[in-house]
């Protein structure tokens, strides 16, 4: 038996750790804490801490309000541990009596988890107004050295707080003495609390208390039969105890015990009740003291362990609570998805002359040697002989704006529109009926959401370093076009060098018939040959180039050595750029609105074929594999 209850321990530790580590993501399902779960509380307070070798037993006294459950205690282990009051709910904490040097092989705190363990001092602390959970216990030298016996708060008390009290300790019990008066058999309170028990298949002594003997010799049955219809008890043992308080003050109530069958369900049958020829008081540690107490132990444990795994009540249930939870997730996240939350067309284009002045420095530094030093220099006196032009021509014209900054307000103004059409599709989405996802964007449509968000954005946006990104984005795209067509690019090389050669007799014609500078005109000999052709196509690319094929074929079906390669490539860098910035609004919508959202949707969806999930269904069919295999007569 040892075996079996190690085997049993080992399995069940494993399941309470991958419990655990389940519920930590089962959070974002919105799902009630594990702990207060009728059989995850068992699985802590009962067998966790009560699945080993060294067996003991736990004796509670329970019953509803104001029916002697401390008298029935303190002749149960014959002193006055409790203390007595005509008025209701006086009992607010659990009295537990504990043997001699119990408490140094087994640790209290375990067996009674949730509890103050405090040492007992007189019988008035379990009437301590106090909104902690408070155990007083005592050590007893006539307890058995394997018993626990306990007096608890009422289980139908006006104060919520003792129910709790109550079913800790039903939770940790094997054996409840359950006192029963005619007043508090059929109250709905007192029926609950012993369905549970039932389930968990303690052992349940019955004490009916304060009968008016003879006259209710004959009711008794007939309330004790109602009560186990109505919560499935089997009492083991039955007490019937007088209405008599004097003798209940002074440790000399007698106890009777009777037999007792309750009637078969459904049928018109009645109890089955004898009371002995000499009716003599019984000794209720005594009584409790012959019981079997491994046979109980196991009895109890079997119990908590088939409530454990039972398919509506018990982990499988708790499993499929996540899984019914993970659609309704499934359902949120294919509504979101179904929506597609913006559509730019009118994406701004960056000015083909900033592309093209950016190809045209990638090119000058690709330049080497002699054809280098040429092209250089006669940049650089280009510009030089040029600079008294350029300044009278800025006197005399309107000075332009940068192209760039110009592109930085157009694209700012397409955020704004398309920031103000996600708004009004999330509001679409948060209001077709998924509680989900209503419960979720209520926080990030509220106007405050909305000021933050742009504000945000706005500063983003206006600290980005556009030039960068474009320089970027060209010198990636014609390194990746020197390393696709080496030959084709070794060809404009060696037309760049030929321009070299002939650039300073073109520069001084070029210069007085009014093309412009050498460092204008002349560098366009190589370049040009590139985009020429391309130069008037600005109007062309499509505003949503984000969605553009950036293929070279869907642009053009020439040949990959003409005009219309060089077109595709042209387009590639309005498109590329496009979607990089694009992709900037996605990122930052995503992360300073949405949030997590779609991470934490996309993870409730995968949440029953997760690893953790697996990891519980596989310790609860290794109990039921162990349970089934368990054969102990009781």
């Amino acid at each position: 038996m040892s075996s079996t209850l190690h085997e049993f321990s080992k399995i069940i530790h494993e399941l309470r750790d991958h419990l655990r580590a389940l519920e930590q993501r089962a959070n974002q399902l919105d799902l009630a804490e594990l702990s207060g779960r009728e059989w995850f509380d068992i699985l802590e307070r009962k067998l966790i801490p009560q699945l080993a070798d060294n067996l003991y037993l736990v004796v509670a006294v329970v019953g509803g309000t104001n029916i002697g459950k401390s008298v029935v205690f303190n002749h149960l282990v014959n002193q006055q541990t409790s203390a007595i009051s005509p008025l209701a709910s006086q009992t607010r904490h659990p009295v537990c009596l504990v043997p001699q040097n119990f408490e140094q092989t087994h640790n209290l705190d375990q067996i009674f988890q949730g509890f103050q363990l405090i040492p007992w001092s007189s019988p008035e602390d379990p009437l301590k107004q106090d909104e902690q959970h408070l155990l007083f216990w005592k050590h007893s030298e006539t307890l058995a050295s394997n018993l626990l016996v306990l007096d608890t708060p009422d289980i139908d008390s006006d104060a919520e707080v003792n129910w709790e009290r109550a079913e800790r300790i039903r939770q940790s019990a094997d054996v409840l003495v359950t006192v029963l008066t005619q007043q508090k058999y059929n109250d709905a309170a007192v029926k609950q609390f012993f369905r549970e028990a039932a389930r968990e298949d303690k052992v349940i002594i019955t004490i009916f208390n304060q009968c008016q003997l003879p006259d209710d010799e004959q009711y008794w049955p007939l309330w004790l039969n109602t009560f186990c219809q109505e919560t499935g008890v089997h009492p083991e043992l039955v007490f019937i105890a007088p209405n008599d308080r004097q003798a209940a003050t002074n440790l000399q109530l007698p106890i009777y015990p009777r037999s007792f069958e309750p009637a078969a369900p459904e049928t018109a049958s009645e109890p089955q009740s004898t009371a002995p020829s000499a009716d003599t008081p019984a000794d209720l540690m005594q009584v409790l003291s012959q019981m079997q107490f491994g046979e109980i132990k196991v009895r109890t444990l079997k119990g908590a362990l088939h409530y454990l795994i039972e398919q509506d009540t018990g982990v499988p249930s708790y499993l499929q609570q996540i899984k019914r939870r993970s659609n309704e997730f499934r359902s949120a996240s294919e509504l979101l998805s179904e929506q597609e939350l913006a559509e730019i067309e009118n994406w701004p284009l960056v000015p083909n002359s900033i592309i093209v002045s950016a190809v045209r420095h990638w090119w000058q530094e690709q330049r080497e040697g002699w054809s280098a030093q040429v092209h250089g220099f006669y940049n650089t006196i280009g510009k030089g002989v040029l600079w008294p032009v350029r300044y009278i021509k800025s006197l005399t014209t309107e000075e332009k704006r940068p192209p760039m900054e110009i592109y930085r307000e157009q694209e700012w103004s397409v955020v704004l529109q398309t920031v103000e059409g996600i708004y009004d599709r999330l509001t679409l989405v948060s209001e077709l009926g998924n509680e989900l996802l209503t419960n979720r964007l209520k926080s990030v449509l509220n106007g405050t959401s909305r000021a933050e968000l742009i504000k945000i954005l706005h500063e983003e946006h206006a600290s980005f370093d556009f030039t960068a990104q474009l320089e970027e984005l060209i010198d990636s795209e014609m390194t990746f076009f020197k390393s696709e067509s080496p030959q084709y690019y070794t060809f404009l090389k060696q037309l760049d060098h030929i321009a070299a050669v002939a650039r300073p007799a073109l520069s001084v014609g070029l210069f007085f018939v009014g093309f412009g500078a050498v460092g204008d005109v002349g560098t366009q000999i190589v370049t040009d040959t590139m985009i020429q052709s391309v130069v008037n196509v600005s109007g062309d690319v499509a505003g949503g180039a984000v969605t553009t094929t950036v293929g070279e074929t869907a642009v053009s079906n020439t040949a990959a050595s003409g005009a219309g390669y060089l077109e595709a490539k042209f387009r590639r860098f309005h498109a590329v750029f496009a979607q990089k910035r694009t992709e900037w609004l996605a990122t930052a919508i995503r992360e300073h609105l949405l949030k997590t959202l779609p991470e934490e949707l996309k993870s409730a969806v995968s949440l029953p074929d997760s690893e953790m999930y697996q990891s519980v269904q596989n310790s609860v069919s290794k109990l039921e594999t162990q349970l089934s295999q368990l054969r102990i007569s009781l």
